[in-house]
Parts: C-alpha cells; sequence; structure tokens
C-alpha cells in the first residue's frame, strides 16, 4: 500500500505489489526494479547491478509446495529484501540542488532563500516497504503474461500449486487443460477459475492468490530527476514512478506532468492536489511502455513574510491566477499578519523592478499575478498598547497594563515582590537533606571492572551506593546484569576533588586532572626567585626532589589544597590550623542571590514627539521602605521600569553587603556580616578575640580583588617572559653554527616553553602581607583595614617546627629553637649538595614576606647564617642552574683554538 500525508511534504511508501520469491523484489511497491536510464539516471543501472548478484529462479507448473519448503523459502525473501532496501536508501540520498536564478531574485528582496514548494517531498523518499508475502493486490488489478497464480483447491481434489500466465494468456492446470486468464480483473479471477474447473470435477472449494507480478517497462524523460526507461512492477502508479526517479528538478513543472499512452496524452497530473487536498483520483496504473513527461517549469510566484507556508509557488493557469490563489496556496496569512496591505514586487517587460502596495480586500486579492512576481507580508511590530514593562531584580517582570494615573509604586504592591524567584529558589534548596556520607567499598583481591559478577560468592558481594547508577561496565561476562550486588557503598575513584555546590554544601565530584599543584610552579625555585605572592614559594619546592614540603606544623603541604578561588596551594597559615581531621567542609554562608540596590532604580522613557529616549531616576527605598510619595513618579504608556541589584552597578563599600571569613584561633571563628565602617581590628573584637594559642605573626589575610590583581601582573608578567623567550630563541636560531649547537637550542626552546607553561599554570591567593611583629599577640596589633566582601582572615596556633628545603641532603622540618639560627638549621639538614646555589639562598618568613642572603650585607661575616628564624619559617636553597657552563665555555673555546691552528698550519702548507 502507499500512504501520503497531504500539505506536509512528507511520504511513506509501502510495498504494493509481489514479485520473484528469490529476489524480493516486490518489496519496492511500484518502484524501480531494473532500469537502464540516459544522463543522470544513475539510480536505474546503479539498482540493476546491485541486483544482478541475488539467486533467480524459474516459476514452474503445477508443482506441489509443503508448508517447510515455503517457509525456508519466505526467510530468503526477508533477508533478500533486507539488502535491496539498503542500496535502495543509499540511492536515494541526493545531493542538495543549487538555488535558481528566480530563487537567488527573491533572497535579495525578502533575505531569505525560500524553498521550492512541492521539492522537499522528494529529498529523502522513505523506503519502508512491507514483507513480500503480505502484500495485497488491489481487486482491479488485470491479469496478464508473465503474472503467477497461487491455487490451493481442496474438496474432492487437492491441489496447492504455482501457475505462470504464458503469452498466449492461459495457464494449464492438470486434468483441466488450458485456461484464459489475461483480461480478468483479479477480484472476478476465482469465480471464473472456479467455474472452469467445475466442469471436470466436483464437491470442491478453491482460493487463489497472486504471487509473483509481471514487470513492464516505462520511460522518464523531460525535466526529470533522473530521465530514463525503467522496468518496473505492474502495480506500479505515476506517483510511484515520480518518486523513484527522484521527481522533477527545480527546472521541471509539479503541475502538469504528462501519461502519454500510445502517443495520447492520458491525464495531466497536477502534484499539488496531492500536497494540497491529498487528492490522488488522477493517479493511474501504469502499462507496458507508457511514458511520463515532465514538462519545463511554468510561472512563479514568491510568497514570503508572514504566511503560513512561504515559499516559491508554480501558477497552474499562468495569468488567471490571482493574488488570493497564491495566499491559498501559502496556507493563508498567520495570526501576527500586520495590516491590510501586501507589497507586490514585479519584473515589469524584463527590464526592470516595480513595487506596488496592494490592499488585502476583494480588489486586492483578486489582482493578477505574473511570472515573476513577489508578495511580501510583514508581521506586526511587537508593540504593547497603554503597556508599561518592569523588569530586573523583581519576583513577576513583564508587562502590565497601564492606566491614567498610574505610578510606579502600583507595579510592586510590597517588599516581598522584590525578591527574585531564584532566591527563594536557592533558599528552598538548602533545606532539602543531602547524603552526608559516601563508604567506599573495600578492594576486591582480583576484582575489577572486567570481573564475572556471577562467579563470585555470597561473601563477595560487591556493593554500591543507592544514589548512583550501575555503569555499563557492571555487567557479566554473558552480558546479565549481577543479581546479588548490595547497594551499600560506591567504588573508591582516585580522582574525585570537593566543589561548592550552590547552596554553599561542599560535594564530590571526579576531576579530569589530578596533577599535584604543587608541581605547577616548580620552576620558580629553579633560578632562584619565589613567585608573585610569598606564601606560594615554600610549595613549590616538592618537584626538585619528590620530598613533601613539611608545613609549619610538620604535615606535608602536598596533601592539601585551597578551597579558595584562585584553586591554588595551600599556604603556612592554612596548613597549620590542621584541618577538621578526616572530613571535608561541607557547609558555607554565602548570599544566594544579590542584594537589592535601593538608592538607584530608573524609567526608561521615549518621548513621542521626538522619538528620544531619556532615564528618569528615584530613589527605591526612600519610596518602598519610607514610603515617600516623591519617588513614587507618574507612569505613561511605553515606560520601562528597571530595578538594580547591587550586582548590577558597583555601589560604595559601606552600602555593600559583605560576609568576611575568620577562621582559627578565634574566640568565636565564624562567618560575619561586616558593618558599615567596620575594620579588621573591629570585626576580631567583635568576635571575641584570639586565644592564648594564637600565632598572629603566622596570619593569613586573603582578598578576592587582590587575587584578581595578583592574577592579572602574573599572566602579564609570563607573557613578557614568552615573549623574550620567543626573541632570544629566533635570535640563537640565526648564531647556530653547527648542528649540535641546533640541537641544543631547540632543546632549551623545549625545555623554556615547558617552564612557560607550568606558569601558566599557576593561580594567585589574594594573600597580603601584614606586617606585623613576631611578638604581636593582641587585637590592637592588627592594622586598621577596611574590609571587603570574601575577606579570609586565618589565624594559625603557634608552630613548632621550622622547615628547610631546596638542594639540601635532608630536606625536612625542625623543631623550633629560640637560639637557633639559620645556619643551625641548614647543619641540621646535612646542608646545601653539589648542585646548590648558597648565593641566592632565602627565607620564607611565616607572614609570608621573603629575606633572600642578597638583601643582607656581604660585609657582615655569615650575615644570612646568622639570621634569626621564628616557628613557621622556611628556609630555602635553590638548585644552581649554570653549573656546567664553564666547562661548556672551555670545550668551545679549546674547538676554536684548535680549529684556529689548524687554519694556521694550512696556510703555512699552501703559501
Amino acid at each position: 500500500m502507499i500512504l501520503f500525508v497531504a500539505g506536509t511534504g512528507f511520504l511513506a511508501l509501502d510495498a504494493n505489489s509481489q514479485t520473484t520469491d528469490q529476489t524480493g523484489l516486490g518489496s519496492f511497491g511500484g518502484g524501480v526494479l531494473t532500469g537502464n536510464s540516459g544522463s543522470g539516471a544513475g539510480d536505474g543501472g546503479g539498482f540493476q547491478q546491485a541486483i544482478q548478484g541475488l539467486p533467480q529462479s524459474t516459476p514452474s507448473r503445477g508443482v506441489n509446495l509443503p508448508n517447510d519448503q515455503q517457509n525456508n523459502q519466505d526467510r530468503t525473501n526477508t533477508q533478500d529484501t533486507n539488502n535491496i532496501n539498503g542500496t535502495q536508501r543509499r540511492l536515494n540520498q541526493l545531493p542538495p540542488d543549487p538555488p535558481t536564478e528566480f530563487q537567488r531574485l527573491v533572497a535579495t528582496t525578502t533575505g531569505k532563500m525560500l524553498p521550492i514548494y512541492g521539492a522537499r517531498l522528494f529529498r529523502n523518499t522513505p523506503s519502508t516497504f512491507a514483507p513480500l508475502d503480505r502484500v495485497p493486490v488491489t481487486p482491479d488489478y488485470v491479469i496478464g503474461p508473465g503474472d503467477e497464480l497461487l491455487i490451493q483447491v481442496w474438496g474432492q481434489v487437492t491441489l496447492n500449486s504455482r501457475f505462470t500466465v504464458d503469452r498466449a494468456g492461459t495457464i494449464y492446470v492438470p486434468q483441466v487443460g488450458s485456461i484464459h486468464v489475461a483480461g480478468l480483473q483479479f477480484a472476478q479471477l476465482q469465480e471464473f477459475l472456479k467455474a472452469q474447473m467445475g466442469k471436470v470435477f466436483r464437491n470442491f472449494d478453491l482460493n487463489v492468490n497472486m504471487g509473483q507480478l509481471r514487470s513492464i517497462q516505462v520511460f522518464v524523460v523531460g525535466q526529470a530527476r533522473r530521465p530514463g526507461s525503467y522496468t518496473v512492477s505492474s502495480l506500479s502508479t505515476l506517483v510511484n514512478a515520480l518518486f523513484v526517479t527522484g521527481g522533477p528538478t527545480p527546472q521541471g513543472s509539479l503541475r502538469h506532468i504528462q501519461l502519454k499512452r500510445s502517443g495520447q496524452v492520458l491525464v495531466d497530473f497536477d502534484l499539488y492536489d496531492l500536497l494540497l487536498r491529498g487528492d490522488k483520483s488522477k493517479d493511474l496504473q501504469l502499462l507496458p511502455g507508457d511514458v511520463i513527461y515532465i514538462p519545463p517549469v511554468g510561472p512563479q510566484v514568491a510568497v514570503a513574510g508572514s504566511v503560513n507556508t512561504p515559499a516559491i509557488y508554480e501558477l497552474k493557469s499562468g495569468p488567471e491566477s490571482t493574488v488570493g490563489d497564491a495566499l491559498e496556496l501559502a496556507a493563508g496569512l498567520t495570526s501576527v499578519t500586520a495590516g491590510d496591505t501586501i507589497r507586490l514586487e514585479r519584473v515589469d517587460a524584463h527590464q526592470m523592478r516595480s513595487v506596488t502596495n496592494l490592499r488585502l480586500d476583494a480588489a486586492g486579492r483578486s489582482a493578477p499575478l505574473h511570472d515573476g512576481d513577489v508578495l511580501e507580508l510583514v508581521a506586526i511590530v511587537d508593540r504593547y498598547k497603554d503597556g508599561v514593562t518592569l523588569r530586573g531584580n523583581v519576583a513577576n517582570p513583564g508587562h502590565y497594563g497601564w492606566k491614567p494615573g498610574m505610578r510606579v509604586g502600583d507595579l510592586f504592591p510590597d517588599k516581598d515582590a522584590l525578591i527574585t524567584r531564584d532566591y527563594w529558589l536557592k533558599r528552598g534548596r538548602l533545606g532539602q537533606p543531602v547524603l552526608t556520607y559516601l563508604p567506599v567499598c573495600r578492594p576486591t583481591p582480583g576484582l575489577g571492572s572486567d570481573t564475572d559478577f556471577s562467579t563470585l560468592g555470597n561473601d563477595q558481594s560487591v556493593t554500591r551506593n543507592s544514589n548512583t547508577t550501575l555503569g555499563s561496565n557492571n555487567t557479566t561476562q554473558n552480558g546479565s546484569r549481577p543479581t546479588h550486588v548490595a547497594q551499600d557503598c560506591i567504588q573508591e575513584s582516585p580522582n574525585v576533588e570537593n566543589e561548592t555546590d550552590e547552596s554553599g554544601r561542599n560535594v564530590s565530584r571526579f576531576a579530569s586532572d589530578s596533577t599535584d599543584l604543587n608541581q605547577q610552579n616548580g620552576s620558580n625555585l629553579l633560578n632562584g626567585s619565589n613567585s608573585v605572592n610569598g606564601s606560594n614559594s615554600p610549595n613549590d619546592l616538592n618537584s626538585l626532589n619528590g620530598t613533601p614540603l613539611p608545613n609549619n606544623n610538620g604535615q606535608p603541604r602536598g596533601t592539601m589544597q585551597s578551597s579558595g578561588p584562585g584553586g591554588g596551594r595551600v599556604s603556612s597559615a592554612t596548613a597549620a590550623l590542621g584541618g577538621t581531621g578526616q572530613f571535608e567542609p561541607r557547609n558555607d554562608v554565602k548570599l544566594s542571590e544579590p542584594d537589592i540596590d535601593w538608592s538607584y532604580a530608573v524609567i526608561e522613557r521615549q518621548d513621542k514627539e521626538t522619538l528620544t529616549t531619556s532615564l528618569l531616576p528615584f530613589n527605591l527605598g526612600r519610596l518602598v521602605l519610607a514610603g515617600d510619595s516623591s519617588q513614587n513618579l507618574e507612569l505613561l504608556p511605553g515606560d520601562v521600569v528597571t530595578l538594580f541589584s547591587k550586582a548590577d552597578i558597583r555601589v560604595p563599600q559601606s552600602q555593600q553587603t559583605r560576609f568576611v571569613r575568620l577562621e582559627g584561633e578565634f574566640i568565636s571563628s565564624g562567618i560575619y556580616s561586616v558593618l558599615p565602617g567596620e575594620t579588621l581590628q573591629q570585626l576580631v573584637k567583635r568576635a571575641g578575640g584570639f586565644t592564648s594559642d594564637a600565632y598572629l605573626y603566622g596570619s593569613e589575610f586573603t582578598r578576592e580583588s587582590t587575587r584578581r590583581l595578583q592574577q592579572q601582573r602574573m599572566n602579564e608578567y609570563i607573557d613578557e617572559i614568552s615573549l623574550q623567550a620567543s626573541t632570544n630563541a629566533a635570535n640563537t636560531a640565526g648564531r647556530n653554527v653547527s648542528a649540535l649547537d641546533s640541537a641544543a637550542a631547540a632543546a632549551a626552546q623545549v625545555q623554556n616553553q615547558n617552564v612557560i607553561n607550568s606558569l601558566r599554570q599557576g593561580r594567585s591567593t589574594g594573600r597580603v602581607v601584614l606586617d606585623l611583629h613576631p611578638d604581636s599577640n593582641t587585637v590592637a596589633a592588627l592594622p586598621e583595614i577596611p574590609l571587603e566582601d570574601g575577606d579570609t582572615f586565618i589565624v594559625p596556633h603557634v608552630p613548632s617546627m621550622v622547615s628547610v628545603a631546596g638542594a639540601v641532603y635532608n630536606p625536612n622540618s625542625f623543631l623550633y629553637g629560640a637560639n637557633r639560627r639559620v645556619g643551625d638549621y641548614l647543619r641540621l639538614s646535612g646542608g646545601g649538595n653539589r648542585d646548590a646555589d648558597r648565593k641566592r639562598a632565602y627565607v620564607i618568613r611565616a607572614d609570608g614576606s621573603v629575606i633572600s642572603k642578597q638583601q643582607i650585607s656581604s660585609l657582615r661575616r655569615n650575615g644570612f647564617e646568622s639570621l634569626h628564624i621564628y616557628p613557621g619559617d622556611t628556609i630555602v636553597i635553590p638548585l644552581n642552574l649554570n653549573k656546567g657552563t664553564t666547562l661548556r665555555n672551555v670545550v668551545d673555546i679549546a674547538q676554536i683554538v684548535g680549529q684556529f691552528g689548524l687554519a694556521i698550519a694550512a696556510a703555512s702548507i699552501v703559501f
């Protein structure tokens, strides 16, 4: 059968014929079976080649077919049908057509490339064919030579055989003789055969079905996409042949497709009848020798703009077509078509273009159309009549009806109307229960992702958490799911990081890169310099010798990461806190949404006379909180009222909502809201001051604005280094005189690029050095620093360790001694090794400041080694990267002298 969906341009094809059982060709239902097309008829010949290798059989006469043999043959037919269907789908994939000249003209006028109506119907022809043994024939099908009849007789006589109509139009039935069946309709066949066999037999019943159908040859010519001769099923119709041949080209007509038989035009088929109204009454069945002619396309008009189906349409009646006919083809106007006029653009006498405006009344709709006309309808303007718009930091932004005397305060009746919906949504998530404990399964010996769970005993059950999803790897080797998997833990993964969600809770996620951040800036120590922020330098030593650098209380630094926005390394103050044991922090306090800007809101108004826009500001706080009627401005139609938040416009610090975190050795550690004008010292006093174990000298004060500035400066510095390295590499390449020099320069360039890449991975912490005295222990020693939102002040307890790192024999942490100096700790660590650069040694103080050996006067004997050390300090001995260059210079000089001597000896011999 064939199913058409009219009006949408979509067609579904099912098989409607039966052909040779072994080839399954009948599954194409009126499609091409074999073909011999001319230029552009790629599917005919290609399809014939695709089926030449399939087995063929000659139908037999009077052979009984048992049921099992019939079933085997049907299965073979299904497999062959699937193969041919795949070939047909590949052949149906047509390349896109280039736009016609009229399409390009319409595009220049409307700004859009309009499609040719009906062309999409032939772009991707569906290949949904029914199985061969379930395809019926129509009752009016005419029997002819080549058709196969399946006759079943039971009763006094038994017969189950296939009979093929010969060239004379007859079939031979044993004991009955020849019966002429050609010219009979299928609906008449059963009674006719029963009457003929009734002349010989009595008391029997008969059933007739169609087997293999005959093939016929038709011709498709004219503006067809694949013209040529085609051998098709005898059930094929005109529409079947159109789809098989790809339909008309963009230059072919869809409204005057002619079916010619014996030199006469049998039907003039209009494909628009099928597309627009689903009318297929003129779709005639094909006969041998029929010719399908597709003439050139007729007059075309374009309908664009606010219509339901904008496209390029072909006019059937030519000059008699009107504007109303074109609008009917385009499925009418949309619901947003503006006004009652339509713009008509026309090419006058093939000379110039003209534009005319028509009214959408009876006279305008009856205006005649010419070939090449362009109709365009515009949509209404998105303007609201007597309306005002409220947007910004409100619960219900949108358009509101205006009435005389309406004022700003009428848009938000109370303060709750100024709280956004996102605020309540995020606040509601804070109270939702979350899984705070995720037990990790113990590793089972020999158990991996490919383990056969079915072989495990009850004591080897693999468990997971109930909130996780069993992955695709958690299957048995035979493809079944494990039946005894408990759900009380999750499989351990090495790449898990913690992050904070929008509600303030810390959640776990799988990290794509678990690279230790302590290795990112290790190159800073290779040249004896520290990073932008002094607190970063101690952690960079981890890449020198693989030994983790301990923090101020002896814990390895490499085991912790900062949760700050920079994602950088943990400073000495943060590490000295000791954490909260084995648990990660889960809760935080932060703003769900930015607060309202009470000091400023604005009305945007357009003057109706001059069409200029002006802004009318008002104080939202005085209007809503104080009820000041002077701020309740009157509204006019078209006004736009915008309410801002403190994230939209930067407000003074005193008006900002500021949360500051105090951690460590405070009487009341926590997160505090800063009062207007409050400083760090005043906030610490309000928090109760410090504990007796507070180490104020090793405190860490970080600020988000400072972190961003530090990161910007660091990026600029790295860009300068990268530019300098590229310049040096270019200059060095011009001075290379040997292959060895070129190889060394290339290796140096690669090494420099690796160092630059490591520097780019570094992140600033935003730490501010407070310049406190080592003996400071009171709140009065703190500076009067104005506070900003996001500031963090960490005060550790007094550490008992001093760290020595870098190019020493024993990089480690040592107990602090009040009388010990730099030299004492260096001797405890074994002193500098053979790769140490002792001239560039430095000390990183616990407060983040740095003192290098170069800063201390060389007149003082052992001045650097006699430097006093405080708890939490770190002594760094960097590597000497210039070591070995002297030997290289000696070798180069020796080579030059040797070559010079050889040149003199050669000259003396020659002259």
